[in-house]
């Protein structure tokens, strides 16, 4: 009988407990009861757990009211991570697994190779009847339900296409309301408010320091609303942007992404100040280094180090020639990395202490 070779979506993991041993080949396998944790799931009823596979409940009960062969559907214990996110709505209850029994060289229906599902003409037919559209399929010749796995598998994803960029476009307009929002907040922020407060550093009460690091260290913790927030996204140079795909759940920053507000649980976590572009700021060069400390108006390590005196941490230039000064100003934590060995500024990152 000629097989199809079939790929499911590999979204399970081997769970927790699982025990081995090998099949009629030779091939290591789960004993029973296979145990999957799943990551993720983009909504197929056929998931592959390598080298084993489950099903969702209704296509186990399809393929058990089946003529198949070739296979055994047996309980399984499948759990999610606490990472898991399902692309495709509600995880289903029920999940058995499907264990191919044929030879690859013989009549069944189900058979399996190295990892791969072998299926046959009309078990891919029965699969049609379910959604598995994340699978790859390397048909053993063109024929009716390799095309029509085919055909389903490209209009889902052209749906999916659809759905990503309608949901782009409607993150874009709610990004824009938000933009005109925070700018008329911005704009309405009484000027006492942007005044940067003094800050000890590193604890010292002789030593203190105000500008735009003493701004962004006041408005950490805080509600993007808050005056001390909208006082830091004042320092934004141009029009504001807003980034909901890079390491905070939510950043704010200019066009050229020299100020990054980087946002996590609905409060300021960090802020980043970039003077020199890099891979992910081919343009950054934040404006305003003559105001990130008062009375400084050459940001470089030695008038730093006047300044502030000696950091509470240093760290020596690596291979590519870079360092870092860590210092405390109020509670939170400033580090300033340098490149070369002439120091020259490269990024000022203000965070939480910790």
């Amino acid at each position: 009988m000629t097989h199809h070779v079939l790929e499911p979506e590999a979204t399970g993991t081997v769970g927790h407990g699982a025990e081995w041993t090998q099949d009629a080949s030779g091939s290591q396998t789960q004993a029973n009861l296979l145990r999957c944790e799943l990551a993720g799931w983009l909504g197929d009823e056929l998931v592959g757990v390598h080298p084993d596979f489950i099903v969702t409940g209704p296509l186990a009960d399809a393929l058990r009211a089946s003529d198949l062969s070739g296979f055994e559907l047996r309980k399984t214990v499948v759990t999610t991570s606490p990472e898991f996110v399902s692309y495709a709505g509600g995880l289903p209850q029920r999940w058995e697994r499907l264990e191919p029994t044929g030879r690859a060289d013989g009549n069944d229906d189900f058979a399996q190779r190295n990892g791969m599902l072998l299926v046959s003409e009309r078990a891919l037919a029965l699969l049609n009847e379910h959604r598995i559209v994340e699978a790859q399929l390397d048909p053993a010749e063109e024929t009716l339900e390799a095309s029509r796995f085919a055909h389903h598998r490209d209009e889902a994803r052209a749906a999916a296409r659809l759905r990503e960029r309608a949901d782009q476009e409607a993150e874009a307009d709610e990004d824009a309301r938000e933009v005109a929002r925070l700018t008329a907040l911005v704009d309405a922020l009484d000027a006492t408010a942007s005044t940067p407060p003094k800050m000890r550093v590193n604890g010292d009460a002789k030593r203190t320091v105000a500008g735009d690091l003493t701004l962004a260290a006041a408005a950490l913790g805080k509600k993007i609303e808050d005056p001390a927030a909208l006082a830091l996204l004042r320092l934004i140079d141009g029009s504001m942007e807003i980034n909901r795909s890079g390491a905070y759940q939510c950043a704010y920053r200019n066009a050229d992404r020299s100020l990054i507000v980087g946002m996590k649980g609905g409060a300021v976590k960090c802020v980043e100040f970039t003077f020199q572009p890099h891979r992910n700021a081919p343009e950054a060069n934040y404006p305003r280094t003559a105001h990130l400390i008062d009375g400084l108006a050459t940001f470089t390590r030695e008038r730093v180090l006047e300044h502030l005196g000696e950091p509470k941490e240093f760290l020596p230039p690596d291979d590519e020639e870079r360092s870092r000064d860590e210092y405390r100003i109020g509670r939170q934590r400033v580090m300033l990395y340098w490149r070369g060995q002439d120091h020259s500024p490269r990024t000022a990152m203000v965070s939480r202490k910790g």
